[in-house]
């Protein structure tokens, strides 16, 4: 369950948003889009544990974000989060299925090698998983981003832009994935973006 109250944030150079309540039920999805400038990744990163609210309240599976430690934050992170970005942070030494292992083993998951192989396949990168990141086109690294943010079974998946260097068959294939991974893993899904392909996928909506 995902509870947000009263949540507001600004920054020291300017701008200060204010987000409307969320509530959501175990397994729930929920869309959040609008244009650029309106704080969707700023919401993304505090929902995320990644910043602290200036004032308001966040609670996940049970949980107050906003009432841990730093150190209790970033555990809590790593094994209950998955964070897709919008900007790629991979290690580019390292293969596709490198990434992934060691994603595995930071956040306290198992390195099951099924669950990697399992993904890989979805994801469509079987015939490259041994190759380095810099080797990948940008389709490729945005896939392998994603695999990252559900390698670990979270029970919040948060997907910011998660098909803005997709073409239309890749961004069905992704929304799919990522609806099939929550509901295996029985998480919350929340995807942020202004990508207006991926609206008729999704009934809970929030405008911002």
């Amino acid at each position: 369950m995902i509870f947000t109250s009263n949540l507001r944030f600004s920054y020291k150079e300017g701008g200060t948003y204010v987000f409307p309540d969320i509530k959501l039920d175990a397994e729930e999805h929920l869309l959040i889009h609008g244009q650029s400038g309106v704080g969707k990744t700023t919401l993304m990163r505090l929902l995320g544990g990644l910043m602290r609210p200036e004032s308001g309240r966040i609670s996940i599976d049970g949980y107050s974000l906003t009432s841990m430690s730093n150190d209790q934050l970033n555990q809590f992170r790593g094994e209950k989060i998955g964070l897709i970005f919008q900007k790629y942070h991979h290690i580019s030494a390292l293969t596709v299925n490198e990434n992934l292992s060691l994603r595995q083993r930071i956040s306290g998951f198992s390195t099951h090698k099924e669950r990697r192989i399992s993904l890989i396949k979805k994801l469509g990168l079987n015939d490259i998983k041994n190759k380095r990141v810099t080797q990948l086109s940008q389709g490729q690294k945005q896939r392998l981003t994603i695999g990252l943010g559900l390698i670990h079974k979270p029970k919040l998946i948060l997907a910011d832009e998660p098909t803005s260097n997709l073409d239309n068959e890749n961004c069905e294939k992704v929304i799919s994935l990522l609806k099939e991974e929550s509901s295996a893993c029985a998480s919350n899904l929340i995807i942020i973006t202004h990508d207006n392909r991926v609206k008729a996928h999704f009934e809970n909506q929030i405008r911002l």
